[in-house]
């Protein structure tokens, strides 16, 4: 498997020619937040079905294990990289950087703090998926 995030300015023209396509935030500050409820009913955020599903161990291993990004990161805790279909928009992946390593984040909200952190996209790209391959 080959993965390589390339960075493009996500226009209408570039999502309407491609079927994947990548986005990458980081946290850049902080709200004040309220008394959270003490019980939190968290929702989904990643997709259930669909081919990036079906590889996404694939893909977690492959950006665990070298850089993947066609430009210089070096990832920060609660960094979010989001790999969207964008003719079904209820297939997606959504990672953050946690204890320097990317996990799935499949609630929403469950280990980003939606409500105190200020994300702030960093990078966006064009996702080019094949069979055997992957490429972004």
């Amino acid at each position: 498997m080959k993965i390589l995030l390339e960075e493009k300015v996500l226009g209408t023209q570039s999502k309407k020619n491609s079927k994947y396509y990548w986005v990458l935030e980081t946290v850049t500050g902080k709200n004040e937040v309220k008394e959270a409820p003490e019980e939190e009913d968290y929702l989904m955020v990643s997709s259930e079905t669909g081919f990036i599903q079906n590889i996404k161990e694939e893909i977690i291993e492959k950006i665990n294990a070298e850089n993947v990004f066609s430009f210089d990161f070096e990832p920060k805790e609660g960094d979010y990289l989001s790999i969207k279909n964008n003719l079904r928009k209820n297939e997606y992946l959504n990672l953050i950087f946690m204890n320097n390593i990317w996990v799935e984040e499949i609630y929403m909200c469950s280990y980003r703090d939606c409500e105190g952190d200020v994300y702030t996209t960093i990078k966006t790209g064009v996702a080019f998926i094949s069979e055997n391959e992957i490429y972004f």
